[in-house]
């Protein structure tokens, strides 16, 4: 029995921008990517699996000549939540109709700044000049502001990077209060892809990680923030800047409606480990490689098989790399993982982080302030 909540299914790697912060590293297509065909059936087979919600991405989706036939037969499906990844560029007349007849669809437009300067840090298209990426930033707002008015359910996807992090409420603002968005989701940088090439700029250092994300709480318990969402990679991260600033951990969770998977009873009973990466959760390339999440994507020790070659039912059964994740325990980690007070709740940070970082699953989740006290004490 396969017990799959959520996939990450990206259609192609071809992408019309250059993000310098990418963590697939998008760009050019995979030599051999799904075709339209191939990509309803492989819906189909998701869907007969009780998969809950299926994200689709890409790259962009949109360069995918297959995306519009591929969403209408994924919503025609009962019982779970589609939804549709896009830097929001290719939103035409055609493209909002057929989108408007896709019964529960989500539509997910990332947006990194509230001007098109600020826009431009991550997202911009190669060589812009200053008028270009004002023409890109107004062709993204408009593209949203009309897909609203075409009544599709827009939210935004906003990256917090410390050298953005100045923009996000503004961002805030602009989605949701100028253009409709139903909702902004904040989600932390993750050092991946591009992403590794600009650590320095992008990365958070703890003692200001701890002060934004508390300054940011703070704002969202006092009402101010009521459409923000939150997307962190663990645990740590939520809880340790709020205990060090003396903000009540409930109230925090009930303000953002997060909190961590350890606290799920059926969930902690069976697994002390609290990334669920390859445990109930998958990301499938656009050549139909199998990776355990959409942040272990590309990382050949992380390959779970080929769905031209198996299976979903074989690759979630028999794969070594998801044998592996799921028998991974905090005693098995190279870190003080397992004798720390967070522990409970943490569950060992970041197995997708310490890959990226140190290409070991098993390894530290080194961003953690705890680890780095440690290992400095050691």
């Amino acid at each position: 029995m396969i017990d799959l909540v959520h996939v990450d299914l990206n259609l192609t790697n071809a992408c019309n921008l250059a993000c310098t912060h990418c963590h697939s590293a998008s760009g050019k297509p995979l030599p051999d990517e799904y075709t339209t065909e191939e990509l309803v059936a492989l819906v189909k087979e998701l869907h007969s699996h009780g998969v809950l919600s299926l994200a689709i991405a890409g790259g962009e989706p949109f360069m995918h000549p297959g995306l519009l036939e591929v969403l209408a037969e994924a919503t025609r499906l009962p019982g779970w939540r589609v939804s549709v990844i896009t830097n929001g560029v290719f939103f035409t007349d055609r493209v909002l109709e057929s989108l408007s007849r896709c019964p529960g669809l989500g539509v997910n437009v990332s947006v990194d700044g509230s001007t098109p300067d600020r826009f431009a840090e991550l997202r911009s298209q190669p060589g812009s000049t200053p008028a270009a990426k004002a023409g890109l930033f107004n062709r993204v707002t408009g593209g949203i502001r009309r897909a609203v008015d075409a009544g599709l359910a827009v939210s935004v996807n906003t990256t917090m990077t410390r050298a953005t992090m100045h923009d996000l409420v503004p961002t805030y603002h602009l989605v949701v209060d100028e253009l409709g968005a139903r909702a902004q989701v904040a989600i932390k940088f993750f050092p991946a892809g591009y992403g590794k090439e600009h650590l320095d700029r992008y990365e958070f250092p703890w003692p200001e990680w701890a002060r934004q994300f508390t300054d940011l709480t703070v704002r969202k318990m006092s009402g101010e923030l009521p459409k923000m969402q939150l997307s962190l990679p663990s645990a740590w991260e939520f809880y340790l800047p709020l205990i060090g600033a003396g903000i009540d951990p409930g109230e925090a969770e009930v303000a953002w409606n997060n909190r961590s998977v350890m606290a799920e009873a059926k969930y902690s009973r069976s697994r002390d480990i609290g990334d669920v990466a390859g445990v109930n959760e998958l990301c499938v390339s656009s050549d139909g490689s199998v990776y355990p999440s959409i942040l272990m994507l590309g990382e050949p020790s992380m390959f779970c098989g080929s769905l031209r070659k198996a299976s979903l039912e074989e690759v979630w059964s028999n794969s070594e790399s998801l044998r592996s994740l799921r028998q991974l325990t905090l005693a098995d980690l190279q870190a003080p993982c397992s004798s720390c007070r967070m522990a409970k709740v943490c569950g060992g940070g970041s197995r997708s982080r310490a890959l990226a970082q140190s290409l070991d699953v098993r390894a530290a989740d080194l961003s953690c302030p705890l680890v780095r006290r440690n290992k400095a004490a050691a």
